[in-house]
C-alpha cells in the first residue's frame, strides 16, 4: 500500500513539474514581443480577432502566410514595402497563427476558406489580387471558386502538391488529434514540435537553400509567433497534423477563370507540382526561383518583386 502510495505520490509531482515547464516555456517564448508592428489592426471576425496590417495605396493586395508552425505575416516583411508602392498591401495572420486568436476548435480547410472570403468582403471591400505562401493557396482556390468577383490575379509560392491535399483524415489521425489536444501530454508534444530547437533545424534544412541566411532573428520569431496565447497553439497543430486542413482542390483548378501564377524554389518535388497543376488548368503560368527553397520572398525578395510588379501591374 505505501509503494503504490509513494509511485502515485512522484507521479504526480511529475505531472505538475512537466505542467510548470510547458508554463515557463510559453511565458519566456513571447516576453519580448519581437511580433510588433506599425499600421496594424484587428477584424473581429466571428470565431476570434484577426491581426492584420494595411499600408500604401492603389489596387489591394492581400498576403496570406505559410502553413508551418510559427508562420506570421512575417514572411512577407521583405516585400510589403515595395508591393505599397504600387498597391494597398494588406497581410493577414490567419486564425490560430501569429497575432491573431487561437481558439480551441477543429481546424479545417473550410474554415479558412470562409475567413478569407469574409476577409476580402468586410475589410478589403474591392476586387483583390492575392499572394498566398504554400498550402494557403488550396484556401484561397476554394474561396476564389466559390466567390470569384472578389477575387483577381493570384500568385502561389510553392503551393502543396494536388495529391497531398486529397487526403482525409483517417481513424488513426482523429485518435491522434485526441491525444495532441489533451492538457499536459499533448501540450508537451507540441513545446518540442515546436522547440527552438526543431524551427531551426526546419528552417535550415527545408525553408532556405543557404543555411547562412538563417537569421537567430528568425528563429526567435517563429518561436514567438508559435507560442503566443500558450496551450491553446496545440489544437491548431493537431488539426493540421491530422490532415483537418487538407482540401481537394482539383475541380476548382480545373474550372477557375481567374489568372493564377506559380512560384517555386528549388524543391525535390516542384516539378511534379507544377505539372500536377498544368494538367488540371494548361492556362496557369509558372517560373522557379532559383538558389530557394520554400520562402523564396525570405531568401531572395528582389527575385519575387520582380516577378510581382511584372505580373500584377
Amino acid at each position: 500500500m505505501k509503494k503504490h502510495t509513494k509511485n502515485l505520490f512522484y507521479f504526480l509531482v511529475s505531472l505538475i513539474t512537466i505542467s510548470l515547464i510547458n508554463k515557463i516555456i510559453f511565458i519566456t517564448s513571447t516576453i519580448r514581443n519581437n511580433l510588433f508592428s506599425c499600421n496594424s489592426y484587428y477584424y473581429g471576425w466571428k470565431f476570434g480577432k484577426l491581426f492584420y496590417t494595411v499600408q500604401g495605396k492603389g489596387k489591394p493586395i492581400l498576403l496570406i502566410h505559410s502553413l508551418y508552425m510559427g508562420s506570421s505575416d512575417y514572411e512577407f516583411r521583405k516585400i510589403v514595402k515595395n508591393l505599397s508602392a504600387n498597391h494597398t498591401v494588406y497581410t493577414l495572420d490567419l486564425i490560430g497563427y501569429g497575432r491573431s486568436d487561437k481558439p480551441k476548435i477543429t481546424y479545417t480547410a473550410f474554415l479558412y476558406v470562409q475567413l478569407i472570403s469574409d476577409f476580402v468582403n468586410e475589410v478589403i471591400k474591392e476586387k483583390t489580387d492575392v499572394i498566398a505562401s504554400s498550402s494557403s493557396s488550396s484556401f484561397v482556390t476554394m474561396a476564389c471558386y466559390q466567390n470569384p468577383d472578389i477575387f483577381d490575379k493570384l500568385l502561389f509560392i510553392n503551393p502543396a502538391s494536388i495529391a497531398s491535399l486529397q487526403k482525409n483524415p483517417s481513424k488513426k489521425d482523429k485518435l491522434l488529434k485526441y491525444v495532441l489536444e489533451t492538457p499536459i501530454l499533448g501540450t508537451t508534444i507540441y513545446n518540442i514540435a515546436c522547440s527552438k530547437y526543431i524551427l531551426r533545424t526546419n528552417l535550415k534544412k527545408r525553408f532556405y537553400y543557404n543555411k547562412k541566411l538563417v537569421r537567430k532573428k528568425y528563429i526567435t520569431i517563429y518561436h514567438e509567433a508559435s507560442h503566443l496565447q500558450g496551450s491553446n497553439n496545440k489544437f491548431l497543430y493537431a488539426s493540421k497534423c491530422c490532415k483537418y486542413l487538407n482540401v481537394s482542390i482539383n475541380s476548382a483548378i480545373e474550372n477557375i477563370n481567374n489568372s493564377i501564377y506559380i512560384l517555386t524554389g528549388d524543391n525535390d518535388n516542384s516539378e511534379d507540382i507544377i505539372n500536377s497543376y498544368l494538367t488540371l488548368n494548361p492556362a496557369i503560368e509558372y517560373s522557379y526561383v532559383h538558389d530557394t527553397k520554400l520562402l523564396p520572398h525570405l531568401e531572395k525578395p528582389a527575385d519575387i518583386i520582380d516577378i510581382c510588379n511584372i505580373y500584377f501591374n
